[in-house]
């Protein structure tokens, strides 16, 4: 009579993973947490009190819809250069590329499928838009493949991201973007883009060490924190000039009060740089002020003081 021998191994059942639960690596990968950028798409319509043109939030949605596809896309292209340098950061290493929870063919797809979208979306709207988001595409890629090595240039490379969105809202939209939006889009989002450097380079063991495919060293940190803290009071400074402006009392009936966003930008910028100095500052500055509930309230409150204005 034949022996059979039983594998108590073999025979245990396999795990079964959800869809959900096998899905979410994929999601974590595209980023969804820095879609809130993409509201900045909306501004113009915002600023130029266009919100009862349904035509213009139409495309600005639209607009937005776009860059969250294209950005996401950007964000994969980015992790599959970065990989290595990836598994060996504190944080980072968690990543699904750098953990090995995604597979580099699955995210390969995945960021063709993200363009392929953003391309469908983009052809929906004016030429002008198609061409800022091209141009934030090529910028996005230089700074993933060459920018990002390179001191200071890198602020200004992240910081030109930012500024682009906005851009692109007005493209999309017909709204022309004023010289005073432009010049306190450009400081501030100087700042926020220093603020996310410092941090990183706040996470440096000493002067001798640098992280892959990045420029700075130890010793750069109070250089980036006066440009950022700089550029920040700049904006604030710009917004003061502004409220002198014959736009104003066009789009404003009380534009006296609008005066009051000055201290409250005054403070969070204050404010930002005190927690970051301390140690305390998320990696990514948009992820802290959803965390924090004095960023929440200061801007709830700048909401609050331009309808109050209206």
């Amino acid at each position: 009579m034949p022996i059979t021998i039983r594998d108590p191994i073999a025979e245990q059942p396999l795990p079964v993973r959800s869809g959900r639960a096998s899905a979410w690596p994929v999601v974590s990968l595209l980023r969804p947490h820095q879609w809130l950028k993409n509201i900045l798409v909306l501004t113009p319509v915002a600023l130029g009190h266009r919100w009862n043109n349904r035509g213009a939030v139409r495309d600005a949605f639209l607009a937005a819809a776009c860059f969250c596809a294209a950005a996401s896309a950007l964000y994969v292209i980015n992790d599959l250069l970065d990989v290595e340098a990836d598994k060996k950061h504190a944080s980072k290493r968690l990543r699904p590329l750098a953990a090995g929870t995604v597979g580099k063919a699955t995210a390969v797809v995945v960021a063709v499928l993200l363009l392929l979208l953003a391309g469908l979306l983009a052809a929906q709207l004016p030429w002008a838009f198609g061409v800022t988001l091209l141009v934030y595409c090529t910028v996005s890629s230089l700074y993933s493949l060459y920018l990002k090595t390179k001191v200071i240039l890198d602020i200004c490379a992240l910081a030109g991201l930012y500024t682009i969105r906005l851009l692109a809202g007005g493209a999309a939209t017909h709204i022309r973007i004023s010289e005073w939006t432009l010049a306190f889009a450009m400081f501030c989002f100087l700042g926020l883009a220093s603020v996310k450097r410092y941090t990183e380079l706040q996470d440096m063991p000493d002067d001798s060490w640098q992280p892959l495919r990045r420029g700075y060293e130890k010793g750069d940190q109070l250089t980036v924190q006066i440009l950022g803290m700089t550029s920040m009071m700049m904006s604030v400074l710009v917004l003061a000039l502004y409220l002198h402006s014959p736009e104003v009392m066009v789009l404003y009936r009380h534009p006296e009060m609008l005066w009051l966003m000055c201290p409250v930008l005054l403070y969070w910028f204050a404010r930002v740089w005190v927690v970051a100095a301390r140690g305390r500052m998320h990696a990514d500055p948009i992820i802290f002020a959803l965390r924090d509930r004095v960023s929440l309230m200061a801007a709830a409150a700048i909401v609050g003081i331009g309808l109050l204005c209206k």
